[in-house]
């Protein structure tokens, strides 16, 4: 064996060992043991196939044998220490520890941008829909140039497969801030304590009520327990609400109205659902008059724009403006007082309809606080932990309101069809940017505007399908091109 074939065999095995966990078996140099006294038989395995798997390119393969090589012909050093010194340059090599974006040669009329090539675009393709590396038939396509011309097809595949739930779990949450689910702090016994307190006595100061958030109010055990159990269930409802509009390639609108959620035995209790046992997530179709259904009145939803102890219809009310309209309020200005301190100043007991309004009643808060408060309070018949509830502290809710748009509604359930009838467009443009951000991997500037534009003329031709959502993004400007000073740069590195 002559020392060129000897240190490809070395080159694949550093390579064979940085990527092992994506094969099913190992597979490391093709030395034979005669290279190697005592060295068993080792199992031979394709080096461009390994470069492609850790760099993603197939440029470096000389340059790699060239350093194990090195390694292995230095006076006193044998096959492990040039086997070291191939895995030292693998795993320390940018192009491993980084997604390396290589572009075409010709750039596009105005000179400022080029296509991706196919290798990179099959790296895009799968981090966005599945959040790690290609597989073998992404690999297939972009070494023969045909993924561009098999994107459709590709698509589609890759909805269906089990990968995909990388997609509903990573944009979800950040999307509806699901990873806090894990961490937020719910007080269950006082949250369902408020909502079983007696009517206020007439008369009575706000002393003899317990307040918003009193630690000191109620010593029963609450209905159900916010422990992990709970909160688990809590992340999974929306979750397969969004898994089931990407697998059936149903409308967008499915997640702000639906007739139907997912739930468990625990979930159900804090629901209210009856004959749902066992801990299995499962489809239930809800009644015609539920005020359930689509995410703003998911549990999880309801819960992390809340407060410990209370609904915050001001934190509910800047989700919906945020992350559904796309017309997020301003940050509030500093010292702002609680809006606690409003009820003592009253003298008497107040709704958290009531308190808002006078907090609405500072110049400087006013603003902002029509554009969210409204919204919010449409979701006051569910409480911190979304459980439906009638009374808070005693006092009925009233949930009516009216959009700066005009559009009156009376609770949650005449929010959500006029979201639906009337703001459909917004929805649709607000999800675009959302999902555009977490596919290309950075914040929108206004040379994306134009391709939201077509995003979203794309969602209305198409009835809002999810598929026309992925596409639309995938066949865009800034998915399958860089700007070309960067690929210049890129390309002419000697770095492997």
């Amino acid at each position: 064996m002559n020392r060129r074939t000897f240190a490809q065999g070395i080159a694949a095995s550093a390579l064979a060992a940085a990527a092992a966990p994506a094969f099913s078996e190992p597979a490391i140099c093709d030395a034979g043991p005669e290279a190697v006294p005592g060295m068993r038989p080792l199992t031979p395995f394709p080096l461009s196939v390994m470069l492609w798997t850790v760099f993603r390119d197939l440029k470096f393969e000389q340059r790699l044998e060239k350093i194990a090589e090195a390694g292995y012909t230095t006076e006193g050093r044998g096959f492990e220490d040039a086997v070291r010194q191939a895995m030292i340059a693998v795993l320390a090599s940018p192009r491993f520890i980084f997604r390396v974006e290589q572009g075409s040669a010709s750039a596009n009329a105005a000179g400022n941008s080029v296509l991706v090539d196919e290798y990179t675009l099959a790296s895009r393709l799968s981090y966005f829909l599945w959040s790690t590396m290609p597989d073998a038939e992404l690999t297939s396509l972009a070494q023969k140039h045909e993924l561009r011309k098999n994107l459709d097809a590709q698509i589609k595949r890759m909805l269906q497969d089990v990968r995909a739930q990388a997609l509903v779990e990573n944009f979800a949450g950040q999307w509806l801030e699901l990873r806090d689910v894990g961490g937020v702090s719910i007080n269950a016994r006082i949250v369902f304590a408020q909502d079983a307190a007696p009517a206020p006595k007439p008369g009575a100061p706000p002393a003899s009520q317990p307040a918003f958030g009193n630690r000191g109010f109620g010593f029963n055990r609450p209905p159900v327990q916010f422990d992990d159990a709970l909160r688990r269930a809590l992340r999974l409802e929306p979750e397969m609400l969004i898994k089931e509009v990407m697998r059936d390639d149903k409308s967008l609108v499915t997640l702000l109205d639906t007739d139907h959620t997912y739930v468990n035995d625990v979930l159900a209790k804090l629901y209210g659902i009856p004959n749902v046992t066992g801990t299995q997530m499962r489809r239930v179709e809800l009644p015609k008059d539920s005020p359930r259904g689509g995410l703003l009145t998911t549990a999880a939803v309801l819960a992390v724009t809340s407060n410990p102890t209370r609904t915050s219809p001001v934190k509910r009310g800047q989700f919906i403006l945020d992350n559904i309209l796309g017309m997020p309020a301003s940050p509030p200005p500093p010292d702002i007082p609680p809006l606690e301190a409003a009820e003592k100043d009253a003298g008497k007991t107040l709704s958290f309809r009531e308190v808002l309004e006078i907090h609405r009643s500072q110049a400087l808060c006013r603003s902002c606080h029509a554009r969210m408060d409204p919204m919010g309070l449409a979701f006051e018949h569910f409480n911190a932990l979304g459980a439906f509830r009638q009374k808070e502290r005693g006092l009925p809710i009233d949930s009516a309101g009216q959009l700066l748009t005009g559009e009156k509604f009376n609770d949650a359930r005449d929010l959500k069809t006029i979201l639906v009838k009337n703001h459909l467009t917004d929805f649709y443009r607000c999800l675009s940017e959302k999902m555009l951000t977490y596919a290309l991997g950075r914040g929108l500037n206004f040379n994306d505007v134009e391709t939201v534009d077509r995003i979203v003329d794309r969602l209305n031709r198409e009835d809002g399908k999810f598929s026309a959502l992925i596409t639309g993004i995938v066949e865009s400007v800034p998915f399958q091109q860089r700007r070309a000073p960067q690929i210049a740069q890129a390309s002419t590195t000697g770095t492997p």
